[in-house]
């Protein structure tokens, strides 16, 4: 028995891909109906009632998707099982009684192979894995009674997909402020490009929504062209935005680690860059 659950429908149907591959039976639990396991538990997500649906069905396995959110779940549910976990995994396979998964280790610059008992609780991201469609029993759960009282619903302005850009402003720190992220955005903009973000400019500073993150820890991004303004070029970062197809880097620096990544260096200032650029190509 298998055990697929995410709060994010990509998320949900990249696990789900996975499990199906294992031929093995598929329990569900996700925030909305979708055709890819025999059995589906339609939930709002509160995080204790997801970790308890996943311990009833005694799984052998649990694949949950690879949000902040999702994580923070799997860990929980591995906890209850007593069972091996590993987040952010690339690839499955079944060897024996246990399982074989592969993730990127070291920011980037390894691939650890893991040997999981069972019972094993794991991660995945969204991928190009697209899962069958089969026959589900929907099961409604009750909405639980959490410890959070809705007091309002607002109407929140959509997400970026970066997954699927074919054109991407990144900027890191050496943008200098959030006031100047305004600069990227007139460029991304002027380029009909996504506008995205290292980790420090994201998760750790607030210059943009956490949503924006590219990176290991971000979302992995392979766009016809890759314009990083101000990224040093950590391997987090590194792992997230390698697959592009050209990559130009605008850094001061000749000799940051970006330099020897990318197919072009422009060794400028990012927000001059950006200036000049919009000038242009609205000029």
């Amino acid at each position: 028995m298998i055990v697929v659950f995410s709060e994010d429908a990509e998320n949900f149907k990249s696990a789900a891909a996975l499990a199906q591959s294992l031929k093995d039976s598929i329990v569900g639990i996700a925030k909305q109906n979708m055709k890819y396991t025999d059995k589906l538990y339609v939930t709002d997500y509160d995080e204790d009632s997801v970790v308890e649906l996943a311990v009833r069905e005694s799984p052998t396995l649990v694949i949950g998707g690879d949000t902040k959110r999702d994580r923070t779940v799997a860990a929980r549910v591995a906890a209850r099982l007593r069972a091996a976990y590993a987040p952010s995994v690339s690839e499955l396979s079944l060897k024996g009684d246990k399982y074989v998964v592969r993730r990127i280790g070291y920011s980037g610059v390894a691939v650890a192979t893991l040997t999981l008992s069972r019972p094993a609780v794991i991660t995945v991201g969204k991928s190009d894995r697209v899962p069958k469609e089969v026959e589900t029993q929907f099961v409604e759960v009750p909405q639980s009674k959490g410890k959070v009282k809705l007091l309002e619903r607002r109407e929140g302005k959509g997400t970026v997909d970066l997954g699927s850009a074919k054109l991407i402003v990144s900027v890191g720190r050496g943008i200098g402020s959030k006031e100047n992220v305004k600069y990227a955005q007139e460029l991304a903009d002027a380029l009909g490009a996504a506008l995205g973000g290292s980790r420090p400019v994201t998760a750790e500073m607030g210059w943009l929504p956490e949503d924006r993150q590219i990176g290991l820890s971000g979302t992995k991004v392979k766009p016809r062209l890759y314009l990083a303004l101000g990224i040093s070029g950590q391997p987090q970062h590194l792992a997230g935005m390698k697959d592009s197809g050209v990559v130009v880097a605008v850094n001061k620096d000749k000799n940051a680690p970006i330099a020897e990544n990318c197919d072009y260096l422009v060794v400028a200032d990012a927000v001059e860059f950006c200036k000049e650029m919009v000038k242009r190509l609205k000029g």
